[in-house]
């Protein structure tokens, strides 16, 4: 199985995604804040295990975009990655909130 996230651009409007929803509601932080911590949890997984144990595939947001002028750079796409790593990082956050209840 595999969860699906949003690609990081700061200051771009976040997609809303269920991992997203999850730690917004659960840790009571903001969908940056959340969405950020998701990407920087995801990079040491990655750097651990390495892309392509960690990260399923990607596929843009609007492809249209793509088809209309398919060497645009500015490009949001929904970003596949392992359950494994979606729980892990759900690990994190719970991990991270129990620190600082400390």
């Amino acid at each position: 199985m595999s969860t699906v996230i949003s690609s990081l651009r700061p200051g771009r409007t976040i997609h809303p995604y269920p991992l997203l929803n999850e730690i917004v509601e659960r840790y009571g932080v903001s969908r940056s804040e959340a969405h950020e911590g998701i990407h920087d949890f995801l990079g040491q997984i990655v750097d651990i295990d390495g892309e392509e144990a960690v990260i399923l595939g990607q596929e843009p947001i609007q492809p249209h975009l793509l088809r209309d002028n398919p060497r645009d750079l500015d490009v949001d796409y929904w970003v596949t990655i392992t359950d494994e790593a979606a729980e892990t990082i759900r690990e994190a956050w719970a991990a991270d909130a129990d620190s600082d209840g400390e």
